[in-house]
């Protein structure tokens, strides 16, 4: 038995009276799923995002029922994707996975954090906390990167877990991991029934191409760990929905590839470097298991999720929800074998145009020289720590002199490059796209709730929140 309970606000009545269909995040003219399937929105949504990681070698080497990744594609769809014509660096890449707009829009560079795009194009952290307070948003990772991104914009995610490295990126992975099942377990014991948000990210696989090439054993390996990460959290789920009923919608999807040959990994515009792909189980959805789309795109992972929890769709969106919108519903089909059938999507993929190859090259290389200059300023720097930690006589003293230096010399540096970089990136078409809706107001100004506060009165009315009865679905 499966209990659901789903709360409109004043603003979802009075959008629905009005035939606008906004309140859930429904394009107008839209058909597809009733209101009542949109009220009972999913409560529990689960991405997992693995780094750096070739569909093909997931092909390869994991595709057995020893997998995670295996049973995520036999128990949902999967997309073979591409990014051609976008930014192959994990920055650029994870932004538009988690706001839903490419690069030429939200015009993030590179692997430096900076919050400042958030604020103009919100996370699907920011949009969950705004319109749906009451869902509870995690995010646990071993790349700080992508915890600046959860905890940026101005409704950032409710608990924002950082897994430091430990050993080796293999062990911190399985942290990551342990992590996220905790988070999965604590909500068979939720007495209020919270909705939930979880963002998993692992970083073994594209460690492993950094280190040895995308071609090596040891990315293989790490393929392989992964998929037995997986399978550990959705092992989990299983164990939580045995006990609450409960079904979890669960996506699964890398920011780029990786270069075959050990070299600079990723950054260009090679097929092995732009190929992605997209794993969608939906909850309650078991129609389509182990089918294939065509029309997938890592943009479309924002939209989906907000549509799974009826939240309203940004007009400027580039990608659209793969649970509802019919030209993704459109692009599914059953193959015979859905291995051949993702390697021969896989194989469909190839370069952009030479001008875009080369734009992008430029690109890439003038964006990478102010993070490889803070690398080694980083790297500086914590070499100096070590001697201050020692508190050797003067030489420690000395030592905490120079990394005052190097921290304002190294900072200027980095700075200066990466604002000349962004510069050129610009030129390149690199945010040049703006916003066309408005940005989400700051945290305690009127809230999506309060319709009310929203149409600007001050006439001492509360917005009434209309509780659906609860369901009992078999």
């Amino acid at each position: 038995m499966t209990s659901i309970k789903q709360f409109l606000c004043g603003t979802a009545v009075a959008s629905l009276v009005a035939g606008t269909g906004a309140a859930v995040g429904v394009p107008i003219g839209y058909v597809g799923p009733s209101a009542l399937d949109w009220w009972l929105a999913a409560e529990h949504v689960l991405l997992i995002g693995v780094d750096g990681t070739n569909l093909s070698k997931i092909l390869e080497y994991a595709y057995n029922d020893d997998s995670g990744f295996k049973i995520a594609m036999d128990q949902g769809i999967t997309g073979a994707a591409t990014e051609v014509n976008h930014t192959t660096i994990s920055g650029p890449s994870w932004s538009t996975i988690l706001t839903g707009v490419w690069d030429d829009k939200h015009g993030v560079v590179n692997n430096l954090f900076r919050p400042e795009p958030y604020d103009k194009w919100p996370t699907v952290f920011n949009m969950l906390e705004y319109y749906k307070p009451e869902v509870n948003t995690t995010v646990v990772a071993d790349w700080d990167y992508i915890n600046g991104i959860a905890g940026a914009g101005g409704h950032p995610a409710d608990n924002n877990i950082f897994v430091p490295f430990q050993d080796d990126w293999a062990t911190t992975d399985a942290q990551v991991t342990a992590q996220t099942i905790a988070q999965i377990m604590a909500t068979a014991n939720n007495p209020d029934d919270i909705s939930n948000f979880l963002f998993s990210y692992q970083v073994q696989v594209d460690e492993a191409g950094h280190s040895f090439g995308g071609g090596s054993a040891e990315y293989a390996q790490a393929v392989v760990n992964t998929g037995a990460n997986i399978k550990e959290i959705l092992d989990a789920i299983a164990a939580v929905k045995a006990v609450t009923g409960d079904d979890w919608s669960i996506l699964i999807t890398t920011d780029h590839g990786h270069q075959q040959s050990l070299g600079f990994g990723h950054g260009f515009q090679s097929p092995n470097e732009t190929t992605q792909f997209v794993i969608f189980d939906q909850a309650g959805d078991h129609a389509t298991d182990g089918s294939q789309n065509l029309n997938y795109s890592i943009a479309d992972i924002t939209p989906t999720i907000l549509s799974l929890f009826g939240v309203p769709m940004r007009s400027d969106f580039d990608g659209v929800s793969m649970a509802f919108d019919p030209t993704v519903l459109n692009g599914v089909v059953s193959p015979v074998d859905l291995k051949q059938a993702l390697t021969d999507a896989i194989a469909m993929y190839g370069y952009p145009n030479i001008g875009n190859d080369i734009m992008l090259g430029i690109r890439t290389i003038v964006t990478s020289i102010p993070y490889g200059l803070n690398l080694v300023v980083t790297e500086i720097d914590k070499f100096l720590q070590s001697i201050v930690d020692q508190d050797i006589f003067l030489v420690s003293g000395l030592a905490e002199f120079l990394q005052q230096v190097v921290q304002f010399t190294g900072g200027l540096v980095v700075d200066t490059t990466d604002t000349l970089a962004r510069g050129i990136a610009y030129l390149t078409g690199s945010g040049v796209i703006a916003p066309t809706d408005p940005p989400l107001p700051p945290a305690g100004s009127a809230d999506f709730s309060d319709v009310w506060g929203l149409l600007g009165g001050d006439h001492g009315l509360a917005a009434p929140d209309l509780a659906l009865p609860d369901f009992d679905v078999a």
